[in-house]
């Protein structure tokens, strides 16, 4: 970290230099803009984007270092205000689905192609937080009541994440040729309604009745 990175005023403005990256990477891709592209859509010079970062590639890592953080955060806060285990999983489903909703189709690829790091990022976010919240939510739903008690917590998470994995990769989203937001809604519909017992889908099946 730079000294500029450590003054609060700079802090500010480097965040806002990778939130208005991160929408040009949605709109655009990942490869597509070039440095001046994104200081023109940031309405800043190279000059001062420069300042806060060495190269793209440290800026694509850093933008996406950030929705890391970002989501890493946002799910720990649903999944502690959720009224049960059940309404944390279709708050973070809702919450992951917005956030893949508008990603670039190409996004993917540009990032195991061309940025490998930034790719290497992500995967170890789904493997380290994701599956880490996906155990802490099946054990609260087991004590809760809602989910089954005859299996492995951690087993099912990895199985879980792993085809998480397989779905986020590029050749498997050209295969299915499906919108990832809406594979991930099948893929946690899929998860939820194995691992709830018979209390947990008369939930399900209520809370579905009333909406």
């Amino acid at each position: 970290m730079t000294s500029a990175q450590q003054d609060p005023k700079e802090d500010a403005r480097l965040l806002a230099l990778l939130e208005g990256s991160e929408l040009a990477f949605r709109k655009f891709g990942v490869r597509a803009p070039s440095m001046d592209d994104l200081a023109g859509h940031l309405g800043v010079s190279k000059k001062t984007l420069y300042k806060h970062v060495k190269d793209k590639a440290d800026l694509v890592f850093q933008v996406f270092n950030h929705i890391c953080t970002r989501q890493d955060d946002q799910i720990a806060a649903l999944s502690a205000s959720g009224k049960n285990a059940i309404e944390a999983v279709i708050c973070a489903m809702e919450y992951l689905q917005s956030e893949l909703r508008e990603m670039h189709p190409s996004l993917l690829f540009d990032l195991q192609k061309y940025y490998p790091s930034s790719m290497e990022r992500l995967h170890q976010h789904k493997i380290k937080n994701m599956q880490g919240y996906l155990v802490r939510n099946i054990e609260r739903g087991q004590k809760e009541g809602f989910y089954r008690k005859d299996f492995d917590a951690r087993l099912i998470s990895r199985l879980h994440m792993a085809m998480v994995q397989t779905m986020t990769d590029p050749a498997t989203l050209e295969e299915f040729g499906r919108p990832l937001s809406e594979l991930q809604k099948e893929l946690h519909t899929y998860h939820l309604r194995g691992i709830a017992n018979d209390n947990g889908l008369k939930y399900l099946r209520d809370r579905n009745n009333s909406h």
